[in-house]
């Protein structure tokens, strides 16, 4: 993790794939997918603006179990839906 936050420093907009939340966090290693967790400390180490999380497992009913997740540790955090968009 710390190499990519190097690459990404202080970019405006980051997306990330966030398809798991930390509760299948095996799972999430098992697939070499992230957390959203892992998503929002991505970016709070990078120290970007803005992280658009997305790429979520069709298990997740509900999205904003991953959006609570990556906000709790990066708060400028929002959910890739497909009408969104967003001014950089």
């Amino acid at each position: 993790m710390p190499e990519i936050a190097e690459q990404i420093k202080g970019v405006d907009l980051l997306f990330h794939e966030a398809t798991f939340a930390n509760a299948d966090l095996p799972r999430a290693k098992e697939t070499f997918h992230t957390t959203a967790a892992q998503a929002g400390e991505i970016a709070k180490a990078a120290g970007v603006k803005k992280l658009v999380i997305g790429h979520f497992s069709a298990r997740y009913e509900d999205e904003n179990v991953l959006l609570k997740e990556a906000s709790a540790v990066f708060p400028e955090t929002v959910l890739a839906k497909e009408t969104l968009c967003l001014e950089v």
